[in-house]
């Protein structure tokens, strides 16, 4: 089973290696504006979907502190092609999805990923800042051990976790 689980890891981060991060746009075939059913298509399956109200504060406040409002959240934590762990919708489409090497099996996925100014997973809060800038544009904030940076203007954010970069969230700062 094994042998079979790394041999599906392996093609899929041959596929979504060839894919850019594009801030206010898209990951792959997952694009701001679309709507629930279309994650789901690309997405292979639904997640948990939680409303706004009963979402947890960690899943709450990166969109609160981007005053990005959304009516829920629908998180995926399964093994699949695209290393997203949560999609935020409102009015039925996504305004916010974050791209993640958290859980374990992620990394694997996430190893070759790039934004498309060439910062990757892993890459330190000095490659940020020398790819993106310093503190002007930025918001930051925290939760629990992962530090956040929000570059507003560009669409996009990294959440590092020992000065990692582990998580990427696209956003379209005029939604």
């Amino acid at each position: 089973m094994r042998i079979i689980v790394f041999i599906v890891l392996f093609f899929t981060a041959f596929y979504v290696s060839a894919q850019d991060i594009i801030p206010k746009e898209r990951f792959g075939d997952l694009k701001l504006g679309v709507t629930y059913e279309d994650v789901i298509w690309i997405i292979g399956f639904d997640g948990s979907k939680l409303s706004r109200e009963s979402a947890p504060e960690m899943l709450r406040e990166p969109l609160i502190e981007l005053s990005i409002d959304f009516d829920y959240v629908v998180n995926f934590r399964y093994i699949m092609d695209l290393p997203v762990t949560s999609v935020y919708f409102k009015d039925n489409l996504v305004v916010f999805f974050t791209i993640s090497s958290y859980p374990e099996y992620n990394q694997f996925i996430c190893q070759d990923l790039t934004t498309s100014v060439g910062l990757k997973f892993w890459d330190s809060l000095n490659q940020v800042r020398e790819l993106y800038g310093q503190e002007v544009s930025q918001l930051q904030y925290t939760s629990g051990d992962i530090q956040y940076y929000a570059y507003r203007e560009d669409g996009i954010c990294f959440g590092l976790d020992n000065n990692e970069v582990r998580t990427i969230s696209i956003f379209d700062p005029e939604f």
